[in-house]
Order: structure tokens, then C-alpha cells, then sequence
């Protein structure tokens, strides 16, 4: 009869061995899941460059305002998702196009939960039904004397896109073009700290001035990128600046002009209200508010 053979290795090394090929096969488990979320995301980023728009045609869209290949590490569902593409010359990072309101947020939901900045917002049309706290805004700043140097310090004071845009008729920077609500906020409230005048609006308001066939129409108030060869950026801009007297007198000139925001002119708070290009109407303007808001002025860039 045979006799049975054990093993002359100690039951600690048995034991050390088992332990180790498990922990092995927990290893190159976890590396084979990284590898595969990195493989899709940098699958994702090696796409052209599209135009956010340019993605999908569906009603609703979940974007976040940061390059696809700064984001933090995604689970696979999430990273085969993303696909690179900018707005207004600033890159995003696309999570999918959906035709009803609740997939959307509840996929921008599971990006928040990550900590990331996701918002939903529509191409296709003016939409009522996203929930406030995931809606798109962004920032605008009006620039001094020195718009080179103001555009410097948007840009390295917020570490986000910004550029030369019209708005209405005036001159300004527009940073963060599709942030959450809460982060355009939190961007404007820091370029006021340092004196600079900023304020955040709905994202509804803004919109390239080329679009491809196909795309959206224009909303009623549209940024564009103004021409440097233009006439136009040499004409004399007139601001009528109402003295900031109280917690109400920006709540009465958002009445008369919801773009109305707070500026520093000469170390005093002031209501920036209108721009003109025609110094008689600027004037006129200036005289008429006098009348309600005394100390009223007007300013020449």
C-alpha cells in the first residue's frame, strides 16, 4: 500500500502562499478594472474635439465643465460615458443625451455625488423642468481700462475659460459659460472680493453666434466673440453708474434692467445699469435716474 506524502513545508509557509496568490488575484483584479477605465476614458479623449451641440440631438444634455482627461478616477458606467467637447471655446467633458428630464439628473446626480460639477442643460430648447440646483449658468465680468490684464486675473483667479464676448451691446468677459449655479456664484462673489465686477446669470442667455446646421436658434440676448478689426471695438463706451445706497437699490434697478450689477469706480460701490455708444442718450439716462437715485454718473471708457 502507498503511502500518503505530505507536505514537508511548515503550515506557515502553506499558509503565506495562499495568501499571496489571493492577494495577486486582488491585485490584478483591481489593475485589470483601472486599466479598463482608463482605456475608455482615454478612448474618449482621442475623439475630435466636437462642439458640445454637436453630440446629440436630445432634449437634455449632462455636462461638466472640465477637460475628459482631468477627470478623477470613474466608475466604468460613468467613464465609458464621457466624450471630450467644447462650448464657446471652453472644453467640457459630455455624459450622455437623454430626451426626458429624469435620466438626466439622475445621471448628473450620480456626477455630484462624485464631487463633480455636473449640470443639465438643453440645446434643442428653453426648458422649464431642471431642477434648480442642476441648472447652467455662467459669469460674467466687466473689464477695466485694461482688458488684457483683467482677462489675466479672470483666468488666474478662477482657473477657468475665459474670454472677450459682447453682451448686450457692451463689452465683456465671459468665464465659466457652463457652470452649475452654485460654482458661478461662488466665481462671481470671488472677482468682487477683489474688485472686480462680476455677476452670475442663467446660461439660458448665452450663445455661440455660428452654429452648425441643424443646431439651435439663437437666444434673444447672444454672446459672441467681437472682431478685433471691427469698428465697433473702437467706438466710446458711456456707463451710467448709480451709487450702491442700500440693500434695495439693486433689487429696484433689476426692475429697469436685470443685467444690473454692483462695481467698485474710485473705491465707491456703484449699480452699473447701461452702456451707450451715443454720449446724448447716455446723458439723458444719467439725468433721469438722477431724478430717483441722486449722485447718479456717468463714466467714458
Amino acid at each position: 500500500m502507498r503511502s500518503l506524502r505530505l507536505s514537508s513545508r511548515p503550515s506557515w509557509a502553506i499558509a503565506f502562499s495562499c495568501t499571496a496568490h489571493l492577494l495577486c488575484i486582488t491585485v490584478w483584479a483591481w489593475i485589470d478594472s483601472s486599466v479598463m477605465q482608463s482605456s475608455a476614458i482615454a478612448q474618449s479623449t482621442a475623439l475630435p474635439a466636437n462642439t458640445c451641440p454637436q453630440l446629440t440631438n436630445r432634449r437634455y444634455i449632462v455636462l461638466i465643465d472640465r477637460p475628459a482627461n482631468l477627470l478623477p478616477q470613474l466608475p466604468n458606467f460613468l467613464a465609458i460615458a464621457a466624450a471630450p467637447c467644447s462650448y464657446l471655446d471652453a472644453p467640457m467633458t459630455f455624459f450622455g443625451g437623454f430626451d426626458n428630464a429624469k435620466p438626466s439628473t439622475f445621471r448628473a446626480s450620480q456626477l455630484r455625488e462624485l464631487g463633480l460639477d455636473a449640470i443639465v442643460h438643453s440645446f434643442s430648447a428653453k426648458v422649464n423642468d431642471i431642477p434648480a440646483n442642476l441648472q447652467a449658468a455662467a459669469v460674467l465680468v466687466e473689464p477695466s481700462n485694461d482688458p488684457n490684464l483683467s482677462m489675466q486675473q479672470v483666468r488666474s483667479l478662477t482657473g477657468k475659460s475665459a474670454f472677450f464676448a459682447t453682451f448686450n451691446n457692451r463689452s465683456v468677459i465671459l468665464a465659466a459659460p457652463l457652470s452649475s449655479q452654485q460654482s458661478a456664484n461662488a466665481i462671481a462673489s470671488l472677482l468682487r472680493n477683489r474688485g472686480i465686477a462680476a455677476q452670475a446669470i442663467s446660461a439660458d442667455l448665452i450663445a455661440a453666434t455660428s452654429q452648425p446646421t441643424g443646431s439651435i436658434p439663437t437666444p434673444s440676448f447672444p454672446i459672441s466673440t467681437p472682431n478685433p478689426n471691427s469698428t465697433n471695438s473702437t467706438k466710446i463706451i458711456y456707463r451710467v453708474l448709480v451709487p450702491n445706497a442700500n440693500a434695495n437699490t439693486l433689487k429696484q434697478l433689476r426692475e429697469l434692467a436685470s443685467d444690473a450689477f454692483v462695481t467698485i469706480f474710485k473705491g465707491k460701490s456703484y449699480i452699473q445699469l447701461r452702456t451707450y455708444n451715443n454720449r446724448g442718450n447716455a446723458h439723458r439716462e444719467r439725468d433721469r435716474l438722477n431724478v430717483q437715485f441722486p449722485g447718479t454718473i456717468l463714466i467714458q471708457d
